[in-house]
């Protein structure tokens, strides 16, 4: 019996240690963004926020050549609100406040079945009561295990382990950036692959339910992700969390615009209750005196080839849209310099 309570006393311990390990070489992994804003001081103007269409959209190099503002994406693919609170919160704790932050809504953005939570990006920050609130209720399930030592990290091991490998291997080799030094990812580099025969959709675009992937004549890229008469379902928890981020900005004295960039208008033509959710968005950001803007009306909207997916513009309807974008946002940074 001793030599068995010795044995898994010498095997806590190396689980100790292995989840101590882990902690120290994802954080040295600079293409996690959140080990990346917590290892350095940002300050940029605006902090761009929110799921796929910022990150795949929003270039800051190209916003910056336009505005007189400075620029980092820090948003993330497919994630929900809850998400991206707990990526301001723990951005805060490291950096100085940004002027604006920028916020992508959409009424899927209130739709469970669009976006997710992704609890394994905060296994590291368990021990903070905040994140640990946030991702016991989100999750309880690998909530329930990330107590055990190392369980934070071996519940979601084929993320994690692969985060500290690369971490290990940053560490090693001296890395201080990530490869996307201003967070933006053009879509080409993510989403699919040349080829001789041209792009090709990767696996989780293919054989996704209800993702019909098209090409054209000259090879542009679609795939679409709504049903043919697309109705949305309101979420309160995505509610509650999308306040909590306008909340938390205005706390930190950020002054918060909330956008939605130009969507492809045939896709977006047969939903009903589409307008009913840009309106509830509105009168939620107004109760937090938060502007909602809305680009439905440029002329991008009109064209297919602008756009690989119904809310990501790609290359040349990014940058138009961008245009657009960087002159309203410095319009309203210069009333506000008038306060």
């Amino acid at each position: 019996m001793r030599k068995f309570f010795l044995a898994l006393g010498i095997l806590v311990l190396f689980f100790i240690g292995l989840e101590h390990l882990w902690g120290i070489l994802i954080a040295k992994n600079k293409n996690i963004k959140l080990s990346y804003v917590r290892s350095v001081q940002l300050t940029p103007d605006v902090l761009i926020h929110g799921p796929c269409e910022p990150l795949f959209t929003l270039d800051p190099a190209f916003l910056e050549s336009q505005s007189e503002l400075t620029y980092y994406n820090y948003a993330l693919r497919h994630t929900d609100f809850a998400d991206n609170y707990l990526h301001l919160y723990l951005y805060l704790q490291k950096n100085p406040p940004p002027k604006y932050l920028l916020l992508y809504a959409t009424p899927e953005s209130f739709d469970v079945r669009f976006n997710t939570f992704h609890s394994f990006r905060f296994a590291p920050f368990l021990k903070d009561s905040v994140v640990d609130a946030v991702v016991q209720e989100l999750d309880s399930n690998y909530h329930r295990f990330a107590f055990l030592p190392f369980a934070r990290y071996a519940y979601f091991n084929s993320y994690k382990t692969w985060d500290a490998i690369q971490g290990l291997k940053h560490w090693m080799e001296g890395e201080s950036e990530p490869y996307f030094k201003d967070g933006f990812v053009s879509h080409p580099n993510t989403e699919y692959t040349a080829a001789q025969s041209g792009f090709i959709p990767p696996k989780n675009l293919t054989y996704a339910a209800g993702n019909k992937v098209q090409f054209d004549d000259v090879g542009n890229f679609y795939y679409e992700i709504y049903d043919s008469a697309q109705v949305f379902v309101w979420d309160k928890r995505r509610e509650k969390y999308f306040r909590k981020i306008l909340t938390l900005a205005q706390n930190a004295g950020i002054e918060t615009i909330v956008y939605e960039s130009t969507p492809f208008w045939g896709s977006i033509a047969n939903q009903p209750n589409r307008l009913s959710f840009l309106n509830r968005i509105k009168d939620i950001a107004q109760a937090h005196a938060v502007p909602f803007w809305v680009f439905d009306s440029l002329a991008i909207g009109a064209t297919r080839q602008n756009f690989v997916c119904p809310l990501i513009l790609g290359e040349n309807g990014g940058r138009a849209f961008m245009k657009v974008l960087a002159k309203k946002i410095d319009f309203n940074h210069a009333q506000r310099q008038k306060r």
